[in-house]
């Protein structure tokens, strides 16, 4: 399994991208039927699972890499090279990583077929990284559930708390990264998240009302 097999997959499909805030519980999963995107420890969350998982992060493979693979054995999972190079597993995507403070790599866009596999992608958080494999997928609808934000709140997870998760890093890092690909013009980002606060010109906001589609 390669990187390359993604290139526009779900072209001109919604896709639902599913971060790990504490009001999760508002906007579960399971009330979506598209094609989704789980992240870091989603792994937690039970009776559901998405079609994709990311993680990226050193300290997410070194802590929890049992629990992930244990839980999506079947799933792709992308991670980044050469970080995660040392992990051996069933069903891994992996992409490469660019490091840089910037947004493109030498002008290359997401959608582009070589954006995985030979330019690279750059990304500063997990959701950066989640758009980009999104974009590169084709999805031109992309709906965020799990998204909060909540001030002094930042370390409160669906699963309970993680003081080192967030580690003090001041919302202008997150939000910079969040409002570049949502306004990148090449899809429909939409935070349909209860009881969110992350700015609406940071990710638009639209009622996840309209957009549960379960099948019963």
């Amino acid at each position: 399994m390669q990187a390359g097999d993604f290139w526009n997959k779900h072209q001109g499909e919604t896709c639902l991208i599913v971060s790990n805030g504490p009001n999760l519980e508002l906007t579960p999963p399971e009330w979506f039927d598209y094609p989704s995107f789980g992240i870091n420890r989603m792994y937690r969350y039970e009776g559901w699972k998405p079609t994709y998982f990311v993680g990226v992060d050193e300290r997410l493979w070194t802590e929890y890499k049992d629990g992930i693979l244990n839980a999506y054995p079947e799933i792709p999972k992308f991670v980044p090279s050469p970080d995660r190079d040392d992990i051996e597993a069933p069903n891994l995507v992996r992409f490469k990583h660019f490091h840089s403070s910037g947004h493109y790599v030498g002008g290359h866009l997401p959608t582009q077929y070589e954006a995985l596999t030979k330019h690279g992608i750059t990304y500063q958080r997990i959701l950066g990284a989640v758009f980009q494999i999104a974009y590169y997928m084709g999805f031109t609808t992309m709906l965020v559930i799990g998204i909060q934000h909540k001030p002094g709140d930042e370390n409160q997870h669906f699963f309970g708390e993680d003081r080192r998760g967030f580690a003090g890093q001041p919302e202008r890092i997150w939000f910079d990264e969040y409002r570049h690909w949502a306004h990148m013009g090449k899809a429909e980002v939409l935070n349909i998240s209860a009881d969110t606060y992350v700015p609406e010109d940071v990710i638009p906001r639209d009622d996840y009302n309209k957009w549960v589609n379960a099948k019963e």
